[in-house]
Order: C-alpha cells, then sequence, then structure tokens
C-alpha cells in the first residue's frame, strides 16, 4: 500500500473569522440562528477571494485573490521541493477537487499547464465532484498503479473552493426549528456561507518510502436510493444548464444521522476484513474523522465510544476550527496537521455526498512522524 513521503498544504491569503463574518451579517439572522452558526465549530475560514464578506452579504463582485488551480499547483511544487526527488519519477498526477476553477479543462490538466517540471508523458486523472469521501478513491488508485509501477511516484493534488459558489445573503434569515419545512433552503444557503472554506494539499505517495502508510480501504456507497438526494448540486449540469445567479446546494436534514450510520458501518466493515492492528475504533492511535461541523464530530465520537476532548481526535476538531469544511481537503488538512504523531495505526474515516463513505488505516512508522 502507499506510503506518504511529502505532504504540504496551502491555504489563500484572505482569513475570515465567524465573527467578522457574524459582524458584517448586519442582523440578517434571528437569535437562534446566530446562536447556531457561532457552534458549528468554525472560527475561522480562507478564501480564494480577496472580498468574500462583501461578495457573500452585498453581492459584490468576487474579486480573485488566488485561482484554485494556482493554488493548487503552488501545493505540488512545494511539496515535490520538500521531497527533494525528481519530478521526472513521478508516473500518475491525480486532480482532486468537487469545486474546480472552471468545468474544463480540469483540475489535472491544468497542474500540468502550470509545472512544466510535471513529465509530459505522466498519467493523469481527474477525481471530481466526490465531494467528502475522494480521499478514499485516491489512496485506492495510488495502490492500483504503484502494484504496477513500483518505481514510480504519485501526486495527489486536492483543491475545494466553495467560497466563490456561496449564494448571497441579502434577505432576513432563521433557524431551522423557527421556518416551514418548504423554506428550509433559504437557512442552507445561510450555511454554505458561514461553514466552507478554501485550501489546497498536495502529497507525495510511494511503494518503498519510509514515512506512514495507507492500509486496505473500505467503501460504502449509497446503501439506499434516495441517500443520494441527501445533498446535491443540482444546477450547472446538462439537466439544468442554464444557471442563473449562484448555483442551489441541497441539504437535507437527514445528513447527520446517515452519515453517522455510513461512518460506522463502513469502519465496522474495514475491522471486519482483519490485518489491523486494532479491534475497535476506540484502540485507534488516531481517529481522523471528516469535518462536517461540530455537531457531527460529537455524533460520531459517541459513535465511536471515544470522547470528544481524546488526544486521538485533536486533529479532526482543530481543522473544522481553523479552516472550516473544506471538502475533500478536510483529510487531506488533518493529514498535513504540523503535529508529532507517534507510531501505532490510526483510523481514517471521510464521508460526504453523494452519498459515499471510506474507511481506512495510516500506520506510521517506528520512530513517529511529523509531516
Amino acid at each position: 500500500m502507499p506510503a506518504i513521503i511529502s505532504i504540504t498544504a496551502q491555504l489563500p491569503p484572505s482569513c475570515i473569522g465567524t465573527d467578522e463574518l457574524l459582524d458584517a451579517s448586519g442582523g440578517r439572522f434571528s437569535d437562534e440562528l446566530h446562536t447556531m452558526l457561532s457552534r458549528l465549530g468554525v472560527e475561522k475560514r480562507y478564501s480564494v477571494l480577496a472580498n468574500f464578506p462583501a461578495v457573500l452579504f452585498d453581492g459584490d463582485e468576487p474579486e480573485l485573490a488566488v485561482s484554485g488551480s494556482v493554488l493548487a499547483a503552488k501545493a505540488a511544487r512545494i511539496c515535490i521541493e520538500k521531497a527533494s526527488v525528481d519530478p521526472n519519477d513521478i508516473g500518475l498526477v491525480l486532480g482532486i477537487t468537487s469545486s474546480p476553477s472552471r468545468l474544463l479543462p480540469s483540475l489535472v490538466c491544468d497542474l500540468f499547464a502550470l509545472m512544466p517540471e510535471i513529465p509530459r508523458d505522466a498519467a493523469n486523472l481527474s477525481i471530481s465532484y466526490m465531494g467528502c469521501s475522494a480521499i478514499a478513491k485516491v489512496v485506492d488508485t495510488a495502490n492500483w498503479f504503484l502494484v504496477s509501477n513500483p518505481k514510480k511516484l504519485v501526486l495527489a493534488c486536492f483543491m475545494d473552493a466553495i467560497t466563490p459558489l456561496t449564494p448571497v445573503l441579502s434577505g432576513q434569515y432563521k433557524h431551522f426549528s423557527e421556518l416551514e419545512p418548504s423554506e428550509r433552503q433559504e437557512t442552507v444557503n445561510v450555511m454554505h456561507g458561514l461553514l466552507f472554506g478554501d485550501a489546497s494539499v498536495a502529497m507525495l505517495l510511494s511503494s518503498d518510502g519510509v514515512g506512514p502508510r495507507f492500509g486496505q480501504v473500505a467503501h460504502w456507497t449509497n446503501d439506499v436510493p434516495e441517500d443520494a438526494e441527501l445533498g446535491t448540486v443540482p444546477d450547472g449540469g446538462s439537466d439544468i444548464p442554464v444557471v442563473h445567479g449562484r448555483r442551489l446546494y441541497t441539504l437535507s436534514s437527514d445528513v447527520t444521522p446517515r452519515g453517522t450510520f455510513y461512518a460506522a458501518h463502513t469502519v465496522k466493515r474495514l475491522l471486519e476484513t482483519g490485518g489491523q492492528t486494532m479491534r475497535n475504533a476506540r484502540e485507534a492511535a488516531f481517529l481522523l474523522m471528516h469535518t462536517g461541523s461540530t455537531r457531527i464530530l460529537n455524533g460520531l465520537c459517541t459513535q465511536f465510544e471515544v470522547r470528544p476532548e481524546d488526544r486521538a481526535v485533536e486533529s479532526s476538531y482543530r481543522i473544522l476550527r481553523d479552516f472550516g469544511n473544506t471538502v475533500g481537503c478536510s483529510i487531506p488538512l488533518m493529514l498535513a496537521d504540523p503535529v508529532d504523531r507517534a507510531e501505532g495505526q490510526g483510523l481514517v474515516v471521510a464521508f460526504g455526498l453523494s452519498f459515499s463513505c471510506g474507511a481506512f488505516t495510516l500506520t506510521v512508522p517506528q520512530g513517529g512522524w511529523r509531516p
């Protein structure tokens, strides 16, 4: 299975605190909604926009501080330099995003255009619109490639820039409990503006590296057909090719309980396959869980019988606090978290809209590891 030989996170230059956004809202939120937004577990987030608060609340024209593709290329370049490897050894480049700078060319093609050091004959693949569970697909794809090409390297570059897609919040908004079900979408739009952030993470993977090594992956997708509709971005595709304003983002109230089910079920299936040093999630040296919100993380802690204050889950809460929900970048940001990880086997769980979940182990070698 692949090992991480280098990992680097890159963030846009614009950082906006939650208190700053709540102040900028100008009284648009009811007291109950204001309280809920302040308890999402997000203290700040980064945006590729230089004027995100003005875009969000005043409908100003978006001003890019940095393109998402440029941010991704910067992360990839630093990652390669940090590893001190020959770029010619890169045999596969993966571009992973659910919010590309543009629909075509894809992120991975933009990386080739922006990085002449990548071999022109390297294989490449776009892993797009897999939401928050993308990392599990990356681990499997890298493994498949490295089995056939054990002397090559895999460059995996994650980028998500959600803030430019947020609907403008120009009205008055209430908490879900204060609304009729038909009015739910307005509050979902508010959550979209306060929960998400932008980021990029690049990692180099090899078959013989001495860094942390991924283990077998378990997947579970669309347990029942209607789970595919738990959250959608329905416009912008061929069904609805004309988009008026920013794209619609829908979210069912069942996301939290269904997400908890997917995480627990997929981890159970993973541990049943054998080959792990742990019998349950409580025995994991660290537990990295996708950062949906504090409520979701607390629910997962209950499910896995760990406490939110346990050191094993520190990175999950810290990444949510400092970066918000960065979709496919959330788990990679945890892997890039500059903390000392003791040797041992940890558990990684990534789940999200589509609806899909992936779980796998990550084994830190003897002597520990710091990204």
